[in-house]
C-alpha cells in the first residue's frame, strides 16, 4: 500500500463511519481471512497509521484514550477491522523507538504508512558490518497484506539479545499461515525473508523499545509497552462483545426473567470492561511517567476487561440456542472473534496477576501490621 500524502482528521472523528463500512465487509473478511482493501485503506485515511507517529515526523502523537474508543467503535462493526486499526497504531508506536534516521526512512514522505509487527522473535539473524542479515519466517503479523513495512523481532546469536528490525514490504514475501477460530479477518499471516540486509539505523534493542525509550521521543511515546499495550489489545474484544449484545437483544423474541437476566448481566459486564479500558488509557494519557504500580494496574484491568467481554459473549452465545451454531450467524462470528482476541498474550490473566501481586506487595509500607 502506497503512503498517503494528505493530512487526515484522526480516528476519533471517523470511527462511526468506519464501523459502518467495516460492517458491510465483516462476513467477507471472515471468509477470506483478510480485510477488504477498501476497509484497510479507509483505516489509513482515517489516521490510524499516523496516530502514534511522532509529531516531528508529521504524525498525530495522539492519545491512548481516543485510540481505544475508536477501536471499540470500529470493532462493533467488525472486530478484525478494529484490531487492525489498533495494530496500525501500536506498530507505528514501536517503530517510533527506532533511531531518528530509521524513522526518517519510514516517515520521510508521509506519516500515513501502515506497519505490521511481529512482537515475538522468529527467523534468524546474524551481525554484519553496520547491520543485520535476516532469514526465515515470522508469524502472526496482523494486516501484513496491507502493510508498507514490517517490524520483526530477532535474536542475536552472539549474546541472545533481541532487537526489532524494520523491513520494507518489497523485501519480504507473505505466506498464508493464518487459519484460526476467530479474528480471521485480521489476515495475520507470516513474513518470510531470505538474506535481507537491515542497516543499524532501522533496528533497535527490544529492551529499549519495551521500556518506551527512543532517540528523542515525543511524550506520547514514553509509556512502557507492558503498560501501554494491554488496554489497547483488550479494546477490540470489548467492542465485539458490545456488538454481540446488541445483535442478541434485537434478535431475541422471547422474554422472561431468564432472558432479562442474560441481557442485564451481560450489559453490565461489557460496560464494566469498557470502563476498565478507559481507566487504563487515562493513566497512560496523564502527565508524567507511568509508574510500576500503574503499569501493573493496566495489565490487571485489561486482562479483567478481556475476561468480562469473553464471559458476557459466552453467555449470549449459549442463550441464543441452536441458532448460534449456524455458519452464517453473526453472534457466532462475534463469539469466535472475542474468544480469539481475548486469548492474546497482552491480556493474559496469569501474567498480569503475577505482575500486579508482586508490584502491589512491594508498594505496601515497610512495617508490620498493627495487631
Amino acid at each position: 500500500m502506497a503512503p498517503h500524502a494528505h493530512p487526515t482528521p484522526g480516528p476519533d472523528l471517523t470511527a462511526e463511519h468506519l464501523a459502518a463500512l467495516a460492517a458491510q465487509h465483516a462476513a467477507t473478511a471472515d471468509n477470506e481471512r483478510r480485510l477488504a482493501p477498501d476497509v484497510a485503506a479507509a483505516l489509513v485515511d482515517a489516521g490510524f497509521a499516523r496516530h502514534f507517529v511522532p509529531a516531528d515526523h508529521g504524525g498525530t502523537a495522539g492519545s491512548f484514550t481516543a485510540l481505544a474508543e475508536a477501536v471499540r467503535t470500529i470493532a462493533r462493526g467488525c472486530p478484525a477491522a478494529g484490531w487492525s486499526a489498533m495494530i496500525m497504531a501500536t506498530s507505528a508506536r514501536l517503530a517510533g523507538r527506532l533511531p531518528r534516521a530509521g524513522r526518517k526512512d519510514i516517515w520521510g514522505q508521509s506519516a500515513d504508512v501502515p506497519i505490521a509487527a511481529a512482537l515475538n522473535p522468529g527467523g534468524s539473524a546474524r551481525r554484519v558490518a553496520d547491520g543485520w542479515v535476516l532469514s526465515g519466517q515470522w508469524f502472526s503479523l496482523s494486516g501484513i497484506d496491507h502493510a508498507a513495512w514490517a517490524l520483526l523481532c530477532v535474536t542475536a546469536p552472539e549474546d541472545g539479545t533481541q532487537h526489532y528490525c524494520a523491513v520494507p514490504a518489497s523485501r519480504f514475501r507473505i505466506e498464508d499461515t493464518w487459519f484460526t477460530l476467530g479474528m480471521r479477518g485480521t489476515g495475520s499471516r507470516s513474513a518470510v525473508l531470505d538474506e535481507v540486509y537491515v542497516p543499524d539505523h532501522l533496528s533497535a534493542p527490544r529492551d529499549l523499545v519495551w521500556q518506551g525509550r527512543a532517540d528523542g521521543p515525543d511524550d506520547a511515546l514514553s509509556a512502557p509497552l507492558p503498560a501501554a499495550h494491554p488496554p489497547l489489545f483488550a479494546a477490540p474484544a470489548v467492542g465485539a462483545a458490545r456488538a454481540a449484545l446488541d445483535l442478541w437483544a434485537r434478535a431475541e423474541s422471547r422474554t422472561g426473567p431468564d432472558r432479562d437476566a442474560v441481557l442485564t448481566r451481560s450489559a453490565a459486564e461489557i460496560d464494566t470492561a469498557a470502563l476498565l479500558v478507559e481507566q487504563a488509557c487515562l493513566r497512560l494519557d496523564a502527565p508524567g511517567p507511568v509508574g510500576g504500580i500503574d503499569a501493573a494496574r493496566n495489565g490487571r484491568d485489561a486482562a479483567l476487561a478481556a475476561d468480562l467481554a469473553r464471559t458476557a459473549t459466552d453467555r449470549l452465545f449459549r442463550a441464543r440456542g441452536s441458532r448460534a451454531h449456524a455458519a452464517q450467524d453473526s453472534v457466532q462470528r462475534l463469539w469466535r472473534d472475542v474468544q480469539t482476541a481475548s486469548s492474546h498474550a497482552a491480556v493474559d490473566a496469569a501474567r498480569s496477576n503475577s505482575l500486579f501481586a508482586t508490584t502491589f506487595r512491594a508498594s505496601l509500607p515497610d512495617h508490620e501490621e498493627s495487631r
